[in-house]
C-alpha cells in the first residue's frame, strides 16, 4: 500500500487543493489529508473548524467518488516546527513520504531524512486560502469559483460567509471577543 501524507489548514479547501490531491491520488494508493491547525477555529485566518474542515472535505470526496482513496486526521499544531513534524507522523497512518507546496514543510520532512513529494501547485496567486477569505470579506462572489462546489454548499450551510466576514471585520477593527 503506497501511502502519502497531505498536510494543510485547508481554510477553506479550495479547487488548488482538489487539483493536488488528485495529482496524490494518481501517483499513490492512498492520501492522508492531515487538517492542521485543527484546534484553531472562529478566526479570521482560521475561520472553521477542525472538524468542520473535515466534514467539507469528506463531502467533497465522497460526492466525487474517492473517499475511499483517503484517509482525514485532525492535526493540531503544537508551536514547535520540527517536532510538529514527527508528531504528525505518529497520529497519521503509517505514510512513505510527505506531500506539499510549502517549501518549509518539505524542509522539516527532508531535515528529519523522510522522503518527500512536491506538489505541482495550481495558479497558487489565484487559489490561495486568504485571498479567497478577502473575497468573502469584500462581498466578492467570484470566490465561489474557486473552490469545488460541494465546499460552497457547506460553507453556505454553515452560515460561513457571514461567520469570516463577522470574524475579520472585527479583527481588523481591533474589536475582540
Amino acid at each position: 500500500m503506497r501511502r502519502v501524507l497531505f498536510p494543510g489548514r485547508f481554510q477553506p479547501f479550495h479547487n488548488g487543493h482538489y487539483e493536488a490531491l488528485i495529482q496524490l491520488i494518481n501517483e499513490y494508493d492512498e492520501v492522508v489529508i492531515a487538517v492542521g491547525s485543527a484546534q484553531d477555529g472562529f478566526t479570521c485566518k482560521n475561520p472553521f473548524t477542525g472538524g468542520e474542515r473535515m466534514e467539507m472535505i469528506d463531502y467533497l470526496l465522497r460526492s466525487r467518488g474517492v473517499r475511499d482513496r483517503a484517509w482525514i486526521i485532525p492535526a493540531p499544531d503544537i508551536h514547535m516546527p520540527p517536532a510538529w513534524a514527527t508528531f504528525l507522523l505518529s497520529i497519521a497512518p503509517r505514510v512513505e513520504a510527505v506531500a506539499s507546496g510549502n517549501p518549509q514543510v518539505l524542509y522539516l520532512y527532508e531535515w528529519l531524512g523522510f522522503k518527500t513529494k512536491r506538489i505541482k501547485l495550481v495558479e497558487p496567486e489565484k487559489y490561495h486560502g486568504s485571498r479567497i477569505r478577502e473575497l468573502i470579506v469584500q462581498g466578492r462572489d467570484e470566490w465561489r469559483d474557486l473552490l469545488p462546489r460541494e465546499v460552497v454548499e457547506f460553507i453556505d450551510s454553515i452560515r460561513g460567509v457571514e461567520r469570516i466576514r463577522r470574524l475579520c471585520l472585527d479583527e481588523h477593527s481591533g474589536n475582540r471577543w
